[in-house]
């Protein structure tokens, strides 16, 4: 598969006067044409960085960037308009300004000194707006939109620019779990549909395992690049995001937050109301195990019944409820 952007040995930092301020060295990563590819890292890692860096606003301290196969030292800034573009975290600020009149600033590359419209950068901007499903919004104010109308806007425009590839920095931040998935499922279709390269930093890591073909997993010594399920396998995550109280489980794609237990309570049952159990009692202090025999204190959870938690006692039955809240107050009370 052709590789839209291959960095190698890339340094990436801030020149501050003769001095430079290195965030992240060693980085070698290639973006593949056709595909979605998530960049995740922990905060200050660099990947709004990177992402500035790949896209020309930032210069290169290190290394090499090939664009489609050209060291984008040698690539002007028309011509990289032409070829990436970018959705950063920055507002864009226009004011009394239209959906469609954003969206056209995208054809800027190509309309010249004058930045007049032709039918066929009219046609762009349009197939733009249809593609990101605001249609309905084409002609209504920015300052109108909600966060996620206005976000998806913000892509029209990187569309209507008409490149091969685009460059997005935290295009969920702020939004709703819904408009989140939406703006996801949104550049999913663009690279299966288009055939367009995708590179995006964020933070919802559940989403990136779930959407994307390929993740670059950015530290401040390097990447570590491929496949989410390879990176699952090889127990990449482990390392990077493991933090005091709170550890990656692999088995599930999930964090696990490390609770203060400082009581036992043994279960004698499975299944889904065991694992919602489960969650409640760490979140209090009460360490599930499994039942043994004879034990003073247990709960019984009897699956596909409308009652399925039952709490005993000294060889006597408490309760027996279909609420989690009841039970854990129940069983609180007993403990204490």
């Amino acid at each position: 598969m052709e590789n839209s952007i291959s960095i190698h040995n890339v340094q990436i930092g801030y020149q501050s006067g003769k001095t430079n301020k290195l965030i992240a060295k060693n980085l070698n990563a290639d973006l593949k044409s056709g595909e979605m590819t998530c960049l995740l890292g922990s905060n200050g890692t660099g990947k709004s960085t990177l992402l500035k860096t790949i896209c020309g606003f930032i210069n290169l301290l290190d290394g090499e960037i090939l664009v489609k196969g050209k060291n984008i030292s040698l690539i002007n800034e028309k011509e990289l308009a032409k070829i990436v573009a970018a959705v950063l975290t920055e507002k864009i600020q226009v004011h009394n300004a239209s959906v469609f009149e954003l969206v056209s600033y995208g054809r800027s590359p190509f309309t010249g000194f004058l930045g007049r419209l032709s039918s066929e950068d009219k046609n762009k901007v349009n197939q733009a707006i249809e593609i990101c499903g605001i249609n309905h919004k084409k002609y209504s104010l920015l300052s109108s939109l909600s966060d996620g109308e206005r976000q998806k806007a913000t892509i029209a425009k990187a569309l209507a620019q008409d490149t091969p590839i685009i460059l997005l920095d935290e295009p969920t931040a702020f939004l709703d779990l819904s408009a989140k998935v939406e703006i996801m499922q949104l550049l999913r279709k663009l690279t299966s549909e288009t055939g367009k390269s995708v590179l995006m930093s964020t933070h919802d890591l559940d989403l990136a395992l779930q959407m994307s073909d390929r993740l670059w997993l950015l530290s401040n010594n390097g990447i570590t690049a491929g496949s989410p399920e390879d990176l699952l396998l090889n127990n990449a995550f482990q390392h990077m995001f493991n933090k005091k109280g709170i550890e990656f489980d692999n088995k599930t794609g999930m964090f696990k937050v490390a609770y203060q237990l400082q009581n036992n309570l043994a279960i004698k049952g499975h299944g889904f109301e065991y694992v919602l159990l489960r969650r409640a009692l760490m979140r209090k202090g009460i360490n599930p195990v499994k039942a043994k025999e004879n034990e003073n204190m247990f709960i019984a959870i009897e699956n596909s019944t409308k009652e399925p938690y039952v709490l005993w006692n000294n060889n006597m039955q408490i309760l027996k409820t279909g609420s989690v809240e009841n039970l854990i107050s129940e069983t609180l009370s007993i403990l204490n």
